[in-house]
């Protein structure tokens, strides 16, 4: 140990952490590669030399310059997206805007205003919210081309005559959010009805948006569906078929990895929901649509139970170190009346954030 030493130093009680706009922040045009590439300058200051922060000036971040590979990210599971992406990616780039919410998208087959029609069962969580909210900022993760936050927005003009949101967001796929910033500004001139704001929309990991996007910032976090991590434990049974049969076998073998499997699972939404908890402002709150129950009951890409985020509050310490209040968990079903039958077992889960 006799070239080992130890390190202590103090952090001042003044000290307010507040984020520099970079002076060559660069806009989101032409193609993926022209992604703003900067990365977020933080600097220190003390309360005399801030006073009253801003708090437009603190989302005035930055996005980063390379984002590394998602946990998530491999054999070929972004292929899934690969076609949407490229069609929407075509039109932005023509500015043909006008028919994106009526066009099928994704694996479930339904259109944005289809889906629309689901949101309207529980706007009330954001209505409700934002009605008592000094400021109207809303996040979500994994916003792919913006779509699911654009209904919601329409929905809180339409029935509660809400106005003013200012949109952030992030998305893996590079394609993506260059159509979603494309979108976002045409449509801030073809709505005017909305008074829409477009803030930073960038390419990032869920997993990991603390490392740019400011913490306790935003009114509501949302995320219309989270990622799945297919076949976390490499056992080769991603086909739903055969991974139905791992479900149902009498092997010990294959009971036992499919309860490690869940877990693993259950660990990946907990990395999902703790970077959006971390985002949300003391009092805001944070949505979780379309979660699918564990892939062993319903044969659905992989998700969790109900009754998992009442005991992931308690041990992944939600409450204790992220502020989340236990008794705000709410619960509404996807689609209570079964129209769509891919999104029949889904649910959403909101949370709030104590002041």
């Amino acid at each position: 140990l006799q070239d080992r030493y130890n390190v202590k130093m103090t952090k001042r009680k003044s000290l307010v952490l507040a984020l520099e706009p970079s002076p060559s922040a660069a806009e989101v045009t032409g193609t993926a590669e022209t992604e703003a590439e900067t990365t977020t300058g933080i600097t220190s200051q003390t309360t005399e030399e801030v006073g009253t922060v801003d708090p437009a000036a603190l989302l005035d971040y930055t996005c980063p310059a390379n984002i590394g590979i998602a946990i998530n990210d491999r054999d070929g599971f972004f292929e899934w997206y690969d076609h949407d992406t490229a069609q929407h990616a075509l039109k932005a780039n023509s500015s043909e805007f006008e028919d994106f919410l009526d066009e099928k998208y994704g694996a479930w087959g339904i259109t944005p205003n289809e889906h629309k029609a689901l949101n309207a069962n529980w706007i009330h969580w954001y209505g409700d919210h934002l009605l008592h909210s000094e400021s109207r900022t809303i996040y979500e993760s994994a916003c792919g081309t913006g779509l699911t936050l654009f209904i919601i927005i329409q929905l809180l003009y339409e029935q509660y005559d809400i106005t003013g949101i200012e949109a952030f967001g992030n998305d893996y796929i590079a394609r993506d959010v260059v159509t979603a910033n494309r979108y976002y500004d045409w449509a801030v001139g073809h709505y005017p009805e909305l008074d829409l704001r477009k803030g930073r929309i960038c390419r990032g990991d869920s997993t990991n948006l603390t490392s740019f996007v400011p913490t306790n910032a935003f009114d509501i976090v949302m995320t219309g569906s989270i990622d799945v991590i297919d076949d976390p434990l490499h056992l080769g049974v991603s086909d739903g078929e055969e991974h139905r049969r791992w479900c149902t076998s009498k092997s010990k073998v294959k009971q036992t990895s499919m309860k490690e499997e869940q877990k693993e699972i259950n660990r990946w939404f907990a990395l999902w929901a703790s970077q959006m908890i971390s985002l949300v402002k003391p009092g805001g709150i944070v949505i979780i649509e379309s979660i699918s129950k564990p892939r062993c009951e319903v044969g659905d890409w992989g998700g969790v139970s109900k009754e998992w985020w009442a005991q992931a509050i308690r041990e992944y310490e939600w409450d204790t170190q992220l502020g989340i209040d236990s008794a705000s968990l709410d619960i509404i079903d996807f689609d209570p009346p079964t129209h769509y039958n891919v999104l029949q077992d889904r649910y959403n889960v909101k949370m709030t954030k104590r002041k």
